[in-house]
């Protein structure tokens, strides 16, 4: 784990041993808070059940603690209309969105996962747009399930930890990408998550580097990870399998550390290179789900499929599934 990602746990570990002496609660127990489009321009805390009507932002400055077992239900809204605080579809999603400019610490328990979900009465993917974390830092999510949002988790230059929550029937379960304006880079480190049925997993790019370390992504429609433009990702120990593909690339340099996962039975491929992948991709020490070379290579796609494409280096392959990798 980097240094930078070392002080993000120590500062979010001071943030959350004072943040119940500091932070107004925003409803009783027991008692549903509604809220239409607005900013939380004070601290608060969210606690029981929470129905949103409209985009909910969190001002700079501010932070908004999420209790264990809180459930946050989101109106089902199309498009971009007057629940919606911003009109720059370039930074935000379609439908409901809780914007964080401030800080998000929301940290359910084992026992008591907090839930974001649709409150619509049949829910479907997109019905809201999700947690949109925009040049934040100190944020945690932890303990967490997320489904029927667009992108469930998106940080746009945004420091935050992303620990055991668990993403079904998103659109994609997280997104990330550098936004120059910011001034800082996207640090936001996946670590034993459940990543299912779900369009796409983790998409990143604009820079990014990412941590993606220790998850379950599997049963996606049409990918587990896919990295456009981004940087040098690490991405170790995680079960990548029965995706429609289960990593795609597109324009990422040389030096992104992709070993010790089981990528396997991906339906269309384990790892697939798109137009414009013309820097090699060392994938050595990976389980494929097989030990028969060239049956390994027929499942991934690069230049032995499109001359313009680059290399996958699949050698020193595992002979058995990887101890350990997942959410063990």
């Amino acid at each position: 784990m980097n240094k930078e990602t070392l002080q993000i746990y120590r500062a979010v570990g001071f943030i959350i041993s004072i943040a119940v002496f500091m932070l107004t609660a925003g409803a009783a127990c027991g008692e549903q808070l509604v809220l239409d489009k607005t900013v939380l321009d004070k601290d608060t805390v969210w606690q029981g059940e929470v129905l949103l009507q409209g985009d909910v932002e969190v001002a700079t400055g501010v932070t908004l603690l999420i209790m264990p077992g809180t459930v946050i239900k989101v109106a089902r809204k199309d498009g971009f209309g007057s629940f919606k605080l911003y009109e720059d579809k370039n930074n935000h999603f379609p439908g409901i969105e809780i914007v964080v400019r401030g800080k998000i610490i929301a940290q359910g328990t084992e026992e008591q996962a907090i839930v974001f979900t649709s409150a619509a009465e049949k829910p479907s993917p997109g019905d809201w747009g999700g947690v949109n974390i925009l040049a934040s830092k100190n944020n945690i999510i932890e303990y967490c399930e997320f489904s029927y949002a667009h992108t469930a988790v998106h940080g746009h230059s945004a420091h935050v930890v992303i620990s055991r929550c668990y993403f079904h029937h998103n659109g994609v379960a997280t997104g990330q990408k550098n936004v120059k304006e910011a001034g800082f880079d996207c640090v936001m480190p996946m670590l034993y998550n459940r990543i299912t049925e779900n369009g796409g997993g983790i998409l990143y790019g604009g820079g990014s580097t990412p941590l993606i370390v220790h998850n379950e992504i599997s049963n996606n429609k049409f990918f587990g990870i896919y990295a456009k433009k981004g940087g040098l990702a690490t991405i170790r120990y995680n079960n990548i399998v029965n995706n429609g593909k289960g990593v795609i690339l597109f324009l990422i340099k040389n030096g992104m550390l992709l070993r010790d996962n089981n990528i396997a039975g991906n339906e269309d491929y384990n790892i697939s290179l798109l137009e414009g992948q013309t820097w090699d991709l060392d994938a050595r020490h990976n389980w494929w789900g097989e030990t028969d070379d060239a049956k390994i290579r027929a499942k991934n796609c690069d230049k032995a499929n499109d001359d313009t494409l680059a290399l996958i280096d699949v050698s020193n392959a595992t002979d058995a599934p990887i101890k350990g990798a997942g959410l063990k």
